[in-house]
C-alpha cells in the first residue's frame, strides 16, 4: 500500500468517523429547496427569534455569551457574531431572507434538549437553527456544553457561501495552481502581486490598508506525521521564513508564545486536510496578524500541499477580513485524473 493511502485509510479510521458521527447526532437538517431568493444580510450577522422577556432572561444570556464569544486566534478581541435580537412577531417577509437565523423554543412538549437545522427554508443559503429544549435550565446547559459546535457549525456555512462567491466571480480555477501544483482554487480579486520560487506561489494584493496575502507551497509526502500540529509549525516556519521577509532582516515565523496555535483535523468533500490558526509575526520586526494554514496530501501528484491565508491590518479589524480570504481555502479541489473522467 502506498504512503499517501495509508495515510487516508488512517485518517479515515480514525480521525473523519467520530466526528461525522458527533455532527450527525447533534444536527438534524431539512434541506427545503424551491427557494428563489438568495439569502441576504450582513455577513457573520445571526437573528435570534425570541421575546424580549426570554432575551433578557438566563436563556438569552446564554446564548448571546455563545454567539458573542471572541472569534479564535485573532490579535484582538472580536465577537463570532454580530447578532440580532427580533421578536418572532416582527419576523416579515424581509427577515425571512436573513443568512443565518435562530429560533430558540423551550417548552414541555420537548423530554429533551437537541438541534436542528433547515437550510434553504426561505432563500438559498439560508441556515435557520432550531433550538428546543423542556425547560430554561436544560437550555442554558444545552447550548453552553455545545457552544462550539453551534459556532463552528454558522462559521462554516459563512465560508461555505462566500467560496461559493468566489467562484462565481472567478469562473475559472487559478490556472498557474494548476500547472505547479495540480489543484484548482479560487482566488479573490486583487490579489495581483505575484512571486514564484520552486514549488513556492505567493499572491498579495499588497494593500496600505487590510492587506490580504495567499501562499501555496509543497513538498513529498513521506510520513502521516508531517500532519501533527508541532510538524506543521516547523515547516511553515521554514518556507516562510525562507521566502518571507521584512525589515531589519527579519523572516515570517509563528507567534507561538503569544497564542498557541489551533489545530484540527478535517474532511471536506472527501480529502482530509489539517487546519493550523493562528498568529504570524516577523522575528526582528513589529509586524504580525492571524492566519489559517491548511495542508492535504494531492494523490495525484504525491505531494503535500500547503495553502495559507494572512492578513495584516494593524488599523482595522480582522474577523471578516480573515474570513473572506478563508473561503478560499473552501474552494479547494483535486482535479481528477484523466482516466477518472473517461
Amino acid at each position: 500500500m502506498k504512503r499517501a493511502d495509508r495515510f487516508f485509510s488512517l485518517m479515515k479510521r480514525f480521525t473523519v468517523l467520530p466526528a461525522v458521527l458527533a455532527l450527525l447526532a447533534l444536527f438534524t437538517s431539512c434541506d427545503s429547496g424551491g427557494s428563489f431568493f438568495t439569502a441576504s444580510g450582513t455577513t457573520n450577522e445571526i437573528i435570534v427569534l425570541m421575546d424580549e422577556t426570554a432575551w433578557e432572561g438566563t436563556a438569552g444570556r446564554a446564548l448571546f455569551d455563545v454567539l458573542n464569544s471572541n472569534a479564535k486566534a485573532l490579535p484582538q478581541p472580536e465577537p463570532n457574531f454580530r447578532i440580532l435580537q427580533l421578536v418572532p412577531e416582527n419576523f416579515s417577509s424581509t427577515f425571512k431572507m436573513a443568512r443565518n437565523v435562530i429560533i430558540p423554543e423551550i417548552s414541555n412538549i420537548y423530554s429533551y434538549p437537541k438541534l436542528t437545522a433547515d437550510i434553504d427554508k426561505y432563500a438559498m443559503g439560508q441556515v435557520i437553527m432550531n433550538i428546543h429544549a423542556p425547560d430554561t435550565a436544560s437550555f442554558v446547559k444545552f447550548v453552553s456544553e455545545n457552544r462550539e459546535s453551534i459556532v463552528d457549525y454558522f462559521i462554516t456555512k459563512e465560508l461555505e457561501r462566500n467560496a461559493q462567491y468566489l467562484k462565481n466571480q472567478a469562473k475559472e480555477p487559478l490556472s498557474r495552481a494548476k500547472q505547479v501544483f495540480d489543484i484548482d482554487i479560487h482566488f479573490p480579486k486583487g490579489l495581483s502581486n505575484v512571486t514564484e520560487h520552486e514549488n513556492f506561489y505567493w499572491a498579495t494584493n499588497n494593500a496600505a490598508r487590510g492587506r490580504q496575502d495567499i501562499v501555496i507551497y509543497q513538498f513529498p509526502y513521506t510520513t502521516e506525521t508531517v500532519f501533527e500540529r508541532d510538524s506543521l509549525i516547523g515547516i511553515r516556519n521554514r518556507v516562510l521564513g525562507r521566502y518571507i521577509k521584512g525589515s531589519f532582516d527579519s523572516e515570517m515565523t509563528t507567534a507561538v508564545l503569544t497564542y498557541p496555535p489551533d489545530y484540527r483535523k478535517m474532511e471536506m468533500d472527501g480529502l482530509f486536510r489539517a487546519e493550523l490558526r493562528g498568529l504570524w509575526e516577523m522575528s526582528t520586526d513589529m509586524m504580525g496578524g492571524p492566519f489559517v494554514m491548511h495542508a492535504f496530501v494531492n494523490e495525484n501528484t504525491g505531494m503535500v500541499v500547503v495553502v495559507e491565508v494572512f492578513v495584516y491590518a494593524p488599523e482595522m479589524n480582522k474577523r471578516n477580513l480573515l474570513r473572506n480570504l478563508e473561503s478560499t481555502l473552501y474552494t479547494i479541489s483535486i482535479p481528477k485524473k484523466e482516466k477518472e473522467r473517461s
